[in-house]
């Protein structure tokens, strides 16, 4: 018979196996075809980039905070396996900064919070490893508004969204980066994303990138 200090490091790693394991689908045409398409432009020098899912690819950067040297990589539908996925083409340019927002499709394909942090995790080290004098920004995930918001295309609730961004936090504080807090920002006096800064309880309507900008601006981010 195993001693008990034998098995629960076995247990222990089968867990973190299960975890790493799974695995949402994040391949799909526009994915593929996005992501080929930006490994065909040239390499920027030095600059900020905006990496994520369709609420960072909707954003016209550069016109938001009139600056040319501004790199949108946000890809509708993403989520952490895919951004881990395509880090490469990223840090190929050698940010100066980089704002990262990811997490609304892991929570709508009902991964566990620990799985999309540990992700994030690898996420943020390979960037470390790759391009260590670029300034990592990660973002909270943004809250929805239950009376406008589809159920039939989004599950998640602001509940589950509070419990990753308070992980996301967590990690970014273990990591040594800096945590953005935008989510607060984004309310209502009930706990909802404010129906200015939204058009269908999900996605930013121009209102809302507009205070998503000016959080940045407050904090002398960008």
């Amino acid at each position: 018979m195993k001693k008990i200090s034998t098995i629960l490091p076995m247990l222990l790693i089968c867990a973190m196996s299960q975890l790493l394991a799974q695995d949402s689908s994040y391949h799909n045409y526009l994915y593929d075809s996005r992501t080929a398409y930006f490994k065909q432009l040239p390499v920027a020098k030095k600059p900020v980039i905006f990496f994520g899912d369709s609420i960072t690819q909707w954003g016209d950067w550069s016109e938001f905070l009139g600056k040319a040297n501004i790199l949108n990589r946000g890809i509708a539908g993403d989520n952490t396996n895919g951004l881990l996925a395509r880090v490469d083409e990223v840090v190929r340019h050698r940010p100066a900064r980089l704002f990262i927002l990811v997490g609304t499709n892991d929570i709508n394909k009902q991964m566990p919070v620990a799985a999309i942090v540990q992700t994030y995790r690898r996420i943020i080290a390979a960037i470390q490893t790759q391009s260590p004098a670029t300034r990592i920004y990660v973002q909270s995930v943004f809250p929805i508004n239950n009376q406008l918001i589809g159920r039939q295309y989004y599950s998640g609730t602001n509940e589950q969204i509070k419990t990753l961004n308070a992980g996301i936090r967590e990690m970014a504080a273990d990591m040594h980066i800096h945590f953005v807090n935008v989510y607060d920002a984004l309310l209502d006096g009930s706990g909802q994303l404010d129906v200015r800064y939204t058009y269908d309880g999900l996605h930013l309507s121009g209102e809302g990138y507009l205070k998503w900008v000016n959080v940045l601006q407050q904090q002398r981010l960008i």
